[in-house]
């Protein structure tokens, strides 16, 4: 038999070894071949065997498989409870490693792991080894050493076969001994790899990236972005360890509490109640208490949990005394404490079963760190145990869309967990695959997942499938060159060190070091080459030598590019002269799209280049292009986004069906006016940035009054020419200004001509409404009598021609018999008396789907819409927001009147705002609805409640897809009498709403 001891060498480093009966220490190779005499590897397959898990078997295989091919680094993704050490044992003594690093993150853990390792965890237990194998030599480096005893450091780093530690200590370690441990180790694991990405992390994997790497994680992403370097090798998803029992499931206790105070004080008494519950079943469970502060973990202890003096809680984070702090786990792990309040002092590694209470007083905001958690709660133990149990407050938090529908009312955590687990893990699996296929070279330094690149191509044709790859180095300095080859999926980047002079010397010998940058993309399927390159003379050289023969696209046909999208406002076009004078080329902007347009399409020039802003499959977009070949728009993104949109962009080029003839015709331009124009203003709206705005620190303020407003209480409306002025109406809760703006020939001026003088303030600053609308200028709509609308801001106007040979669908087109209804077509809002002959009342009660989860009136100033509706498919992950717009008859009769459409109208076409808004359309209604509680002691909401509030906000968060309708309802519009300048103010509207966001539109009329 052999005897075990631990010898301290200084301020809690550890070195435990094993002697013979005489005291003598085994030497290294004795070490080794006892593991190679006396390790059995089993493996468990059915409850009446003991061996390694399914999954622990795997991963060990896995990481054999990739050693007889590969010493590159390996990523190992195991799920929480499912066996992650024992499989790093099993891989040391199975595979003889001599010498091996464990990396852990936290000084808790480092204990755990050394404890672990110094006897293999359980794997005598699994009867894999036995009683003659001899323990690794392991050593636990836990602080510095004095000067003095370096030379005991040094013995005890060459004597291990195991070493623990932190990123900290290793980087805090003497120079030359860190220089040894380099030499020696064989192995390094990672654990708790997602860290690697960090600077700490980054920098130990640096000094070992010639050894064999491995990396454990249960979450192999980051909520950075960055990227955990390293082929993900075995993958056991969290749906096959619930499937297989190493999870027990997750019961989800969530709250609706929106009084903060109370919150606290029902989270605990839902957990202190389930505890004693799972008491009478005979289950030994534990509460732990997470909070995000030691201050709230503080007065949560002191305010609440200290009462349960029968479950003796404890608390514990890092600024309770270390004595103290290791009593309090002492009872937890002994079953005396039933309850800990803590920080973060339970995440990795932590093994105590009986934790199976979770009460999340402060939620954790990223998807890895929650599935580390709940997965210390979910996994199996002694048989004593029950389900996990979680229990927080759903009603008010600001999460991440990864977590976000954990967190909802009805949320299934056994489903839900699964699927963002491996929603998660299978995104890094393919951007893996995808970066995994470039061949780096001596570049394995540059994390290829974190290059982000503008979107732009250039295109070249290239009939020939024959590439010359070799030959970039003709063009680029392969000394100073860095290559990354795919030829999966033909891309190829280069990143050539380049010297600039600097541009404040002009002595020679001062210059500055840069990077130039360059991606091929060969989409063979369309012979099509793209190239982004930040040198285009090289660039141009590099796809001569790589591919002989090809040839630029340019021309008209690279416009096509444009094909699809609506409203295109240009920002800049240039003109380049045929046949070429003094003046060869020329660029205009702003209001002089107009001029160039007009020499566009005479005969003395053509288009060079365009940039603009349109509509595209109910999207905003911009995009630019230029007759020599280029297209690009104003993003950022990785490299495998760029792919595939070169591949949409060369499929819309290429494609002769598409006429380049008429698209400036139908490009949008500014125009600078001295006056307004003709027509009927029918719609006045705030730049939508503004609209939109649920800023507080952005208020309206009565200077007499001295009272506040919210911008959201506001609405401007009732836009009227008078006396060549536009005057227009400033809504402020249930009170009226009059603004009026001016055009002349020196620019344009905002006057405020009745009413107390409002001002704003936008953050410290307080200026006068005028002047903040002169920076912030009303955009205001007109409609003539051929359809043509005219919209102006500032002092610029865009002209809108009508759609010709387009008639009004009779389907958007419902006929109510309003009489049926007892309603008074004169009388618009129901209000809050809810009268019940007002049209407000029966379009609630009459024409909405009554099936909806929320029926809203927002009727008043700042409104969405007279009523909003909001109906939820949870199946297909749908939400569809209504709104509907009503207006009041000028006449008792419904009849022919144009003028009974402009208002209505104007509001429909403003509220399309929403559609790419709908979390701040959800919290704006939330807003509108404590205003009204709190102001009147009255709700809005006709169906639903606040809560349902909260729970759409979230749902849209966590990936829900929105979609709008839009109605007008107007009694006083006769269907039957309605004139051609009533169906071209409808179309016109309809048009709008189509070719921006793809909205249908529906009109309840009179017959």
């Amino acid at each position: 038999m052999y005897k075990k001891r631990v010898s301290i060498i200084d301020r809690g480093n550890k070195l435990s070894f094993t002697v013979d009966n005489k005291g003598n220490k085994f030497h290294n190779q004795e070490i080794i071949q006892s593991w190679k005499m006396f390790y059995s590897e089993k493996v468990k397959r059915n409850d009446d065997e003991v061996g390694l898990r399914l999954p622990q078997f795997g991963a060990l295989s896995a990481i054999r498989a990739h050693w007889a091919t590969s010493n590159s680094p390996a990523t190992i993704v195991l799920p929480t409870g499912t066996g992650k050490t024992e499989t790093m044992y099993a891989t040391i003594i199975s595979e003889r490693i001599e010498s091996t690093l464990i990396i852990v993150p936290s000084n808790l853990l480092r204990e755990q792991v050394f404890d672990g390792a110094s006897k293999f965890g359980i794997l005598d237990k699994l009867e894999m080894i036995n009683d003659k194998v001899i323990f690794p030599t392991t050593f636990m480096y836990k602080s510095k050493v004095k000067e003095k005893k370096e030379d005991v450091l040094l013995k005890a780093i060459i004597e291990a076969n195991i070493i623990v530690s932190t990123p900290k200590m290793i980087n805090n370690m003497p120079p030359d001994i860190l220089e040894k441990l380099i030499q020696k180790v064989d192995v390094v694991i990672f654990d708790e790899a997602h860290h690697i990405a960090a600077p700490e992390w980054s920098v130990v994997r640096e000094y070992f990236k010639e050894k064999k790497l491995l990396q454990f994680t249960a979450t192999p992403f980051r909520n950075d972005g960055k990227k955990i370097d390293g082929k993900i090798i075995f993958n056991y998803g969290l749906g096959l360890a619930q499937s297989a029992g190493y999870f027990k499931a997750i019961d989800f206790y969530p709250i609706q509490e929106f009084d903060e105070k109370k919150s606290d004080e029902e989270i605990a008494k839902i957990a202190v109640s389930l505890l004693e519950d799972d008491f009478k079943k005979g289950f030994e469970h534990v509460i732990l208490a997470r909070t995000k502060t030691r201050k709230r973990a503080d007065e949560l202890f002191e305010q609440i949990y200290s009462k349960y003096i029968n479950l003796n809680p404890v608390i514990v984070h890092a600024g309770i005394p270390k004595a103290e702090r290791e009593l309090s786990m002492k009872k937890i792990k002994e079953g005396i404490a039933k309850i800990v309040v803590c920080v973060d002092m339970f995440g990795e590694g932590i093994d105590i079963p009986t934790l199976k209470i979770a009460a999340i007083h402060d939620k954790y905001k990223s998807l890895p760190i929650t599935l580390q958690f709940i997965g210390r709660f979910a996994r199996t133990g002694s048989k004593n145990l029950g389900n996990a149990k979680l229990v927080t407050n759903v009603a008010m938090d600001d999460l991440k869309e990864s977590i976000e529908e954990l967190y909802r009312q009805d949320s299934d955590w056994n489903r839900l967990l699964t699927l963002h687990s491996s929603n998660a893990i299978n995104e890094e699996v393919k951007l893996g695959e995808f970066i995994s296929n470039f061949d780096k070279g001596h570049a394995q330094e540059i994390d290829l997942s974190q290059i982000k690149m503008k979107i732009s191509t250039r295109m070249f044709r290239y009939r020939n499938k024959k590439i010359y790859l070799d030959n970039w180095k003709e063009v680029l300095d392969s000394t100073r060159t860095q290559a990354f080859i795919n030829k999966v999926d033909d891309i190829y980047i280069f990143i050539e060190e380049v010297e600039n002079n600097v541009v404040w010397s002009d002595q020679k010998d001062i210059i500055q070091y840069d990077y130039e940058f360059y991606v091929i993309y060969f989409d063979k399927e369309s012979g099509l080459i793209h190239l982004n390159d930040s040198d285009v003379s090289k660039g141009n050289k590099l796809i001569e030598k790589v591919f002989p023969d090809a040839w630029a696209v340019k021309g008209d046909s690279i416009y096509r590019s444009l094909d699809g999208i609506n409203r295109l406002m240009l920002g800049t076009l240039g003109l380049k002269q045929q046949p070429s004078g003094r003046i060869s080329f020329r660029m205009f902007a702003g209001t002089d799209i107009k001029t160039g347009i007009s020499e566009a399409t005479s005969s003395g020039s053509v288009k060079s280049n365009l940039f603009g802003y349109g509509f595209k499959d109910g999207n905003k977009i911009s995009i630019g292009c230029s007759y020599k070949g280029k297209v690009w728009m104003r993003w950022v993104e990785r490299v495998n986004f760029w792919t595939k949109w070169c591949k949409n962009i060369g499929e819309k080029v290429l494609d002769d069906t598409i006429s380049t003839n008429n698209i400036l015709d139908n490009s949008l331009t500014l125009e600078e006016i001295k006056e307004f124009p003709l027509g009927v203003p029918y719609k006045i709206i705030l730049p939508e940035t503004i609209e939109t705005d649920n800023s507080l620190n952005k208020r309206i303020v009565l200077s007499k009054e001295n009272r506040e407003y919210h911008f959201f209480e506001m609405e401007l409306r009732s836009p009227e020419l008078v006396n060549g002025n536009l005057k227009f109406e400033m809504a402020l809760n249930e009170r009226i200004f009059i603004f009026e703006q001016q055009i002349h020939a020196s620019g344009y001026n905002f006057k405020q001509i009745e009413g107390d003088e409002l001002k704003v303030v936008v953050g410290k600053k307080t200026i006068v409404m005028t002047d903040y609308l002169y920076e912030n200028s009303p955009e205001i709509s007109f409609v003539q009598d051929d359809g043509t609308v005219v919209v102006i801001q500032e002092n610029l106007m865009t002209v809108i021609k009508p759609k010709r040979n387009i008639d009004l669908s009779r389907d958007k087109l419902c006929v109510i018999d309003w009489r049926k209804y007892g309603v008074n077509i004169k009388s618009e809002s129901q209000g809050r008396d809810r009268k019940q002959d007002s049209i407000q009342y029966a379009t609630i009660h009459n024409i909405v789907d009554s099936s909806s989860d929320i029926i809203f009136d927002d009727d008043g100033a700042g409104e969405i819409a007279d009523i909003v509706t909001i109906k939820v498919n949870q199946e297909n992950r749908k939400i569809q927001f209504h709104f509907y717009h009503c207006k009041y008859s000028s006449e008792l009769q419904p009849g022919g009147r144009v003028s009974d459409l402009y208002e209505v109208c104007g509001q429909t076409e403003k509220s399309i705002m929403w559609s790419d808004n709908a979390i701040v359309l959800v919290q704006r209604m939330i807003e509108r609805e404590k205003a009204r509680v709190k102001d009147y002691d009255d709700t809005r909401f006709e169906k639903g409640n606040l809560e349902t509030l909260f729970t759409l906000k979230k749902m849209i968060k966590s990936g829900f897809e929105t979609s709008l309708e839009i109605s007008i309802v107007q009694p006083g519009v006769s269907i039957s009498k309605m004139t051609d300048s009533m169906k071209q103010l409808i179309l016109a509207t309809d048009t709008y709403l189509k070719e921006t966001y793809g909205i249908p539109l529906s009109c309840y009329f009179s017959n």
